[in-house]
């Protein structure tokens, strides 16, 4: 089983309900931080998540809502005097993206990177312990990654990341018991690099996804209906917005949400 925690439903545009976007991943005694947006250390250790079991932290892509608490990540396991090993992996640049933190903050990060395990990746697979991880490059920016999750029971979890329409969300996403795929504008307001609630559906249905949680919402939405629009897109399964602090377990026997706050 993994339980996979919203820490942000949200976007990079400030929301009184929805925090900027990033989750975390438990899955057989490892912790992974995703797309980790400023202030998801906070919103972990409110909800009983502890930065210090982090030991991989995934990226999409290296947009500031989606990577900006790396570095409290950093100075915090500094300031604690961690010294397990910490990987770090996401698509190229990622190393330039931790030089550029070097460049800013010196030695309060430069010295950690001999606990640092660095891979950069595209289309890519690895297996652990009950449990595989896949990423595929979607079409957002030019080395953006979705992520899918396959447990050794059979269950698996996909997440979008950002992205338009695209084969590589298609096979992200195949006969997925549960996606995290974005949704980030009414179709009216579509933008290039985006999906809407139309074409999140749409996504979903095309791929024989499960269960839909939709993600990256901007404050637009909240005049308009997210669900409609899913619905029009022809997904008819269960469906629903990530809220923050949701809790989504993952098994052989199905998919389980419980809201949070």
């Amino acid at each position: 089983m993994m339980i996979v925690t919203i820490l942000g439903g949200g976007t990079g545009v400030p929301h009184p309900g929805r925090a900027s976007p990033g989750f975390v991943v438990q899955v057989e005694k490892r912790t992974l931080l995703v797309d980790p947006s400023s202030g998801s250390l906070q919103r972990m250790a409110r909800l009983g998540l502890s930065f210090r079991d982090v030991n991989l932290v995934l990226f999409s892509h290296y947009h500031p809502d989606h990577s900006a608490d790396l570095l409290p990540l950093l100075f915090a396991r500094r300031i604690e005097g961690l010294d397990s090993r910490l990987s770090l992996i996401g698509p190229p640049g990622l190393h330039d993206f931790f030089e550029g933190l070097v460049r800013l903050y010196g030695g309060w990060v430069a010295d950690l990177e001999a606990v640092l395990a660095f891979r950069e990746i595209g289309q890519w697979e690895r297996s652990y312990s009950g449990w595989t991880l896949q990423s595929t490059p979607v079409d957002h920016t030019e080395h953006s990654l979705g992520y899918r999750w396959n447990l050794s029971d059979g269950a698996s979890f996909a997440y979008s990341g950002d992205t338009d329409y695209c084969s590589g969300l298609l096979r992200l996403a195949d006969n997925a018991d549960v996606a995290l795929i974005e949704a980030s504008h009414p179709h009216p307001f579509k933008v290039s690099g985006h999906l809407s609630g139309l074409m999140a559906g749409r996504a979903a249905h095309e791929a024989g996804v499960k269960r839909l949680i939709l993600h990256h919402r901007y404050p637009i939405w909240d005049s308009h209906d997210l669900l409609t629009e899913v619905r029009q897109g022809g997904f008819k399964g269960p469906a629903e917005p990530a809220r923050d602090g949701m809790r989504i377990r993952v098994s052989r026997r199905g998919a389980e949400t419980q809201t949070g706050r």
